[in-house]
């Protein structure tokens, strides 16, 4: 009885996931958005490629410019709390589950997203910029909701898109209190160490224990942790991931020469693999590429508000540069790992799926490998989202004192982590599959971007005018001052 209960559960999460939400329609619709930005944009995110890095990742190893604006929160400390935000256990325990609903070839339709996702994610946070809210106490919000008010609400007298504005703050905190990190931790380290069901339940306390610690802090701390933690979580993962790589190059031709085929290809079933069409993997692929690298989300803007630039364009590279690491770097990797060693046949997906790719080549040490990486990815993950929060919740607020909105922002702080620890154990109680878990944060991760994708489109005349404002003003003139500069020495 309890298996037909769960067949028939399962059943109608798919169809409200892939049928209703994520249809096929809307995936199209998604990857045409990122088209038309790329296009409005003059391909900004390939042709400026090079000062997308420069002034990025390229910038942590040049001496910090003394005339920049102060900020509480610094570029790299947005940008690594960000990425620790989408770098998290979408890149391993949603990229393989991705792969075993949709076959390899769902990883090639995580790359079209995220490409043309890199221009999306870069025009939500210039939005962001331009029309994030100030205080008194020196402290910077913004959100999709921000500007949607702004722009749309009070700046085109368009009052019908307070609907949007409401929709997407309630939809964000309903994502944020439906995180599955205490879930994964429970499903790596079950997976790993054989854990019986009270000890996996301790670790997840234990887990939920440590959040509470990085976010009683405030925003300082989140960010300081993301500065130490996220670059040295990405590095360690890429190691492990590159080693599998290169220790099976024929593997990894095949696996490559497979995500291409199979990305226009029907797959049929194999292993515990249930087979799939073209279509499904595009829905899957852009489906969970959103969920990984957020780009369309409106997620991440919101902790790139609070740092204090000369344009709105500056802090857009970094978003861009987030999307490119998270899913053309990272989610590959873990993509490779599973495809070449063959663990996403068996189409249970999760982090069990990594931790067996791990297993094949690292043997013994594979458990604590996965164990380190799903614990650290979760919790800058959950922590970012914290970051976020506090964002929505004083936007909810607004027009409050700063002692009220601070009043709300701390029930969050002390309250925000049990419920995720709740919702988690529940799944872990029922013996909830990871695929089902993650159909229903595909489900919830929809409903923003909806909104989000309304915002952008409304907005993005605009988007394109300070675009190509930052590129005139100051782009190009400093790309000519480093020329310069470059032919005296």
């Amino acid at each position: 009885m309890e298996s037909t209960i769960a067949k028939q559960v399962e059943a109608a999460l798919e169809y409200v996931a892939w049928t209703v939400l994520w249809n096929k329609y809307f995936a199209i619709m998604f990857l045409l958005l990122g088209l038309y930005l790329t296009v409005g944009t003059r391909f900004f995110q390939f042709r400026r490629f090079r000062d997308i890095f420069y002034y990025t990742l390229g910038g942590l190893f040049r001496k910090k410019d003394p005339n920049a604006p102060y900020s509480r929160v610094s570029s790299f400390g947005a940008f690594a709390t960000a990425l620790g935000g989408t770098v998290g256990n979408g890149n391993i325990a949603g990229v393989a589950s991705a792969i075993a609903i949709g076959g390899p070839g769902a990883l090639f339709w995580m790359w079209v997203a995220a490409l043309v996702g890199m221009v999306t994610k870069m025009s939500e946070i210039v939005l962001a910029q331009q029309y994030k809210q100030r205080y008194e106490d020196g402290t910077s919000y913004g959100s999709a909701a921000f500007y949607i008010q702004k722009a749309l609400v009070e700046g085109k007298g368009w009052k019908w898109c307070k609907v949007l504005a409401a929709l997407f703050t309630i939809t964000m905190i309903g994502s944020f209190y439906f995180a599955p990190g205490p879930y994964t931790i429970v499903e790596a380290l079950e997976s790993a160490f054989k854990l019986s069901g009270p000890v996996a339940i301790c670790c997840a306390i234990a887990y939920t224990s440590l959040c509470y610690v990085i976010v009683l802090g405030g925003i300082p701390r989140i960010v300081r942790f993301a500065e130490k933690a996220v670059p040295t979580m990405v590095l360690c993962y890429l190691a492990a991931g590159l080693f599998i790589i290169f220790k099976n190059i024929p593997d990894t031709v095949i696996a490559v020469k497979s995500i291409f085929y199979y990305a226009f290809q029907p797959h049929a079933a194999v292993g515990g693999f249930a087979g799939v069409t073209v279509m499904k993997a595009v829905q899957v692929g852009v489906a969970r590429s959103v969920y990984s690298n957020e780009a369309g989300w409106g997620s991440s803007p919101i902790i790139h508000a609070a740092v204090e630039v000369d344009h709105p364009g500056r802090q857009g590279l970094w978003g861009a540069m987030e999307v490119f690491m998270d899913t053309i770097v990272v989610c590959t990797i873990t993509g490779l790992m599973v495809i070449i060693t063959g663990a996403w046949q068996t189409g249970r997906g999760g982090a069990g799926s990594v931790g067996e790719a791990l297993g094949m080549v690292f043997g013994c040490y594979a458990p604590h490998m996965l164990a380190f990486f799903m614990i650290i990815f979760s919790l800058t993950t959950t922590t970012g989202w914290f970051s976020y929060l506090e964002s929505l919740i004083v936007y909810c607020v607004a027009n409050k004192t700063h002692e009220e909105r601070m009043k709300y922002v701390k029930f969050v702080r002390y309250t925000g982590p049990l419920v995720p620890l709740c919702v988690s154990m529940f799944f872990f109680y029922h013996g909830t599959v990871p695929s089902i878990v993650w159909m229903m944060l595909d489900i919830q991760s929809a409903l923003p971007v909806y909104v989000n994708v309304i915002a952008l489109t409304l907005l993005s005349p605009l988007i394109f005018r300070l675009v190509r404002e930052f590129e005139v003003k100051f782009l190009d003139p400093e790309k000519i001052a480093r020329k310069t500069i470059a032919k005296k020495q």
